[in-house]
Parts: structure tokens; C-alpha cells; sequence
């Protein structure tokens, strides 16, 4: 990411292996690096891209 780009917040929510719902905030450029970093930093996202549910900007 340069530093010209801005960061949002993203709320980034998905299921854990039991089905319980989780969320996280991540600073991101846009809602694909939020997805990015999400996996990054959570094991079960990194193993299952497909448990994220939603990717919303905060505001």
C-alpha cells in the first residue's frame, strides 16, 4: 500500500469452525486487502476463505 492511498475500516465477519459468528475490524485501501489481511492474521481463514460472510466499510 502506498502512502497516498487512504485506509478505511472494514468489519469483517464470518463463521468459526463450530458456526459461531465472528467479526473483526481491519484498516485496509479497500475491501479485497481487508480480505487479505483477514487471512492473514486468522488460521481458520486461512485454511477456509470461504467461511467470510461479509466484508462492510465502517464509516
Amino acid at each position: 500500500m502506498s502512502s497516498t492511498q487512504t485506509t478505511n475500516r472494514y468489519l469483517v465477519r464470518y463463521r468459526d469452525l463450530s458456526g459461531a459468528i465472528l467479526e473483526g475490524c481491519i484498516y485496509a485501501s479497500d475491501a479485497m486487502e481487508a480480505r487479505d489481511l483477514a487471512r492473514e492474521f486468522t488460521a481458520e481463514l486461512r485454511l477456509r476463505p470461504n467461511l467470510i460472510s461479509a466484508i462492510l466499510r465502517i464509516a
